[in-house]
C-alpha cells in the first residue's frame, strides 16, 4: 500500500507489531526501511491508519488526539458531531478528516484551535 517514505524516499514495508514492538497487538506497523517514519494498521489488516509520520509529526497526532478524543468519548456531543465540527474547522471534506492524515500543520491547527472549533466553555 506504501511504496515509498515521502520523508527519505526509500523503501517502505509491512512488519508485524510483534516484529515492530516486540509484543503481537493484532496489527501491522508500515515502516520505512531509511527512517524513522512509520503507522500502524487497523487492527487485523494492512490498511493504514493514517500517513507516515516521523516522531515530530506522532507527537502533534498523539496532542491532538488527547485534546479532541476525550471530548467525544466523555459524551460532550456525538463521534459524528465533533468530527463534523473538526471538517468545518479545519475546511476539510469530512473524508480527509482524520488527524491520522494530517501533517504538521494541520494538527498544530487542531491543537491552537481546539476551544474555538470545539467551542469556548465546552472544550474540557
Amino acid at each position: 500500500m506504501i511504496e515509498e517514505c515521502d520523508y527519505c524516499g526509500s523503501q517502505v514495508i509491512c512488519v508485524s507489531t510483534k516484529e515492530f514492538y516486540g509484543r503481537d497487538y493484532g496489527g501491522h506497523v508500515w515502516k520505512c526501511t531509511g527512517c524513522d517514519a512509520y503507522v500502524g494498521t487497523h487492527k487485523g489488516s494492512k490498511v493504514p491508519l493514517g500517513t507516515l509520520a516521523n516522531k515530530e509529526l506522532r507527537k502533534l497526532r498523539n496532542q491532538a488526539h488527547a485534546l479532541f478524543d476525550p471530548y467525544w468519548r466523555k459524551g460532550h456531543m456525538s463521534r459524528h458531531n465533533a468530527y463534523r465540527k473538526l471538517s468545518e474547522f479545519m475546511n476539510l471534506p469530512k473524508s480527509e478528516t482524520h488527524i491520522g492524515m494530517f501533517d504538521e500543520y494541520k494538527c498544530r491547527k487542531v491543537i491552537d484551535g481546539f476551544t474555538e472549533f470545539m467551542g469556548k466553555g465546552e472544550a474540557q
